[in-house]
């Protein structure tokens, strides 16, 4: 739990160092091309089907020309629904290499052994960068801070969590082009606020298919 607090405590800082450099790389290719590169499509809306700590659906749409994204997911994992849904703004880049501002909202319920249910819901802001190649292929960071709450503190099985709390929230997530508009994609990710009973942090791990139309 330390040694993830502290990995989590970083990523700010490395997030921030690999956007720059990757906004810089893009721009220094730019320069010595003679002139404006030739433009990336990039999927007006995205389907992902993901399997791993729960099952997974989830479904984004670009508007504006891709200056405003909309996210929505529901997964379920052992007793734990999770809806999820986030609005994203494109402030820095192009469509297909951009530097976002992130603001979320998720819900969640569990089912636990002690014969109760525990329902939260958590509030984040922060960043997202999007980089997504010629071929389709995708890389995705996000990185910002949370904020949960539930009606009171919930107790089970000797262990407590909090009626409000902060936390960070990391993801790191990619998708490998198979054909055009279909590829294989996978997500890593923590949210470090007061989630669960015992290990508190909510873990994310998926991976699965995604569509791009």
């Amino acid at each position: 739990m330390t040694a993830l607090r502290r990995i989590s405590l970083r990523a700010p800082a490395i997030f921030t160092g690999l956007v720059a450099a990757t906004l810089s790389a893009s721009a220094h290719a730019q320069e010595n091309g003679g002139g404006a590169a030739a433009e990336i499509p990039v999927p007006r809306a995205e389907f992902r089907l993901l399997g791993g700590l729960g099952l997974d659906g989830e479904l984004a749409v670009s508007a504006l020309q891709h200056r405003l994204r909309a996210e929505a997911g529901l997964r379920g994992w052992s007793g734990l629904i999770i809806g999820e849904a986030a609005l994203l703004a494109r402030v820095v880049g192009s469509p297909a290499n951009a530097l976002w501002v992130r603001g979320g909202f998720m819900t969640q319920s569990i089912d636990y052994s002690c014969n109760m249910t525990d329902h939260a819901t958590a509030w984040d802001g922060g960043i997202a960068y999007r980089k997504r190649w010629a071929g389709g292929s995708l890389f995705a960071a996000e990185t910002g801070v949370e904020f949960v709450s539930r009606d009171h503190g919930f107790f089970c099985n000797d262990s407590v969590v909090s009626g409000s709390s902060g936390g960070l929230r990391v993801s790191l997530a990619g998708q490998l082009a198979i054909t055009h508009g279909f590829g294989l994609y996978a997500r890593m990710g923590v949210r470090t606020g007061d989630h669960l009973t015992e290990i508190h942090f909510l873990p994310e791990l998926l991976a699965g298919i995604a569509f791009d139309i």
